[in-house]
């Protein structure tokens, strides 16, 4: 009997969390497509800004990416790929998970890998959302946008040209209508936000080791990267400095918050586990001196029903 009421207990829990499920499954939705018109200039741009014909700091040849788009978002993985690393190799005494406690364990490192790389996640999409907007909103010529763009317009001296069609057919027009889309640098806040999270959440969550400079190694390797990547975006001519400058200060920014607030500062004693429906039925489960009046499952396997529930 007490099992018969413990699967309609999991059925009611699993089909009370299909709602918010599907809920953020619909704005995960938007914000990819979103991210995705924003990358591919589908998007139309809400300021078309002007230019002087003498302004010599978008009159640079266009040199290419060092750092490619491809490339910066595949280093978005490499923070998921070491908390994997870290968790795993520092948190699991085994990697036998067969065994009930290793097995136990095993699940232990996944879930803690699930949990910081969520909030990472939250964290980076979140940033890049407004960065898109401001670049649709705001924008800016690139360095090298009259070589890019290669306005219909015969400009002399001093003039200021507002009114311009890009006459360069020989790129696709997602390269040209990104030669506007300047401010602020998606490569330097992406790249800063990674660095300082790693950072940061190796240093909380690695345990001292008798290698004194592994870990400033790794930290001091992902600062470089960032730096690198930030760099070679004003060396390339694809932003300006103030451009870079804004894209670092809100990477850091992002960082901040998403391991202050998102991960408790790292430290999982702070964090909350349990949803509020969990916590809600566990002090039903209290107030009934450790046992569901309903079925008298004990408080014990009761708490194992609704952890596998919320954990499912």
């Amino acid at each position: 009997m007490a099992d018969v009421e413990s699967q309609k207990l999991c059925g009611k829990l699993k089909s009370r969390m299909t709602v918010p499920v599907a809920v953020d499954g619909v704005i995960l939705v938007l914000v990819a497509s979103f991210l995705v018109l924003t990358e591919l200039g589908l998007l139309p741009q809400v300021v078309k800004r002007g230019y002087y014909c003498n302004d010599q700091s978008i009159q640079h040849k266009y040199k290419g990416d060092t750092v490619s788009t491809v490339t910066i978002l595949l280093s978005g993985l490499v923070p998921v790929v070491l908390i994997w690393l870290t968790e795993a190799l520092l948190y699991t005494p085994s990697i036998n998970c067969s065994k009930t406690e290793s097995d136990n364990r095993c699940r232990g490192s996944w879930r803690e890998t699930w949990y910081w790389s969520k909030s990472y996640g939250r964290g980076l999409i979140t940033l890049l959302v407004i960065i898109g907007t401001i670049k649709i909103f705001l924008g800016e010529l690139r360095p090298h946008f009259l070589y890019t763009c290669k306005p219909d317009v015969a400009c002399k001296g001093n003039e200021f040209v507002t009114s311009y069609n890009c006459t360069n057919d020989d790129e696709s027009q997602y390269f040209v209508r990104d030669a506007s889309k300047s401010f602020p640098s998606g490569h330097s806040a992406m790249s800063v936000f990674e660095a300082i999270f790693m950072i940061w959440y190796l240093e909380r969550r690695v345990p001292r080791l008798r290698s004194v400079f592994s870990i400033p190694l790794v930290q001091m390797m992902l600062m470089c990267w960032a730096t690198f990547c930030s760099l070679s975006r004003i060396t390339d001519h694809r932003h300006h400095w103030w451009d870079v400058l804004a894209g670092t200060i809100a990477g850091t920014l992002a960082a901040i918050i998403t391991c202050h607030f998102g991960c408790h500062n790292f430290d999982a004693s702070k964090r909350k586990r349990k949803s509020s429906l969990y916590k809600d039925h566990e002090h039903k489960l209290i107030a009934s001196g450790g046992t569901n009046t309903t079925t008298g499952t004990p408080l014990h396997k009761e708490e194992i029903i609704m952890n596998n529930v919320i954990h499912a």
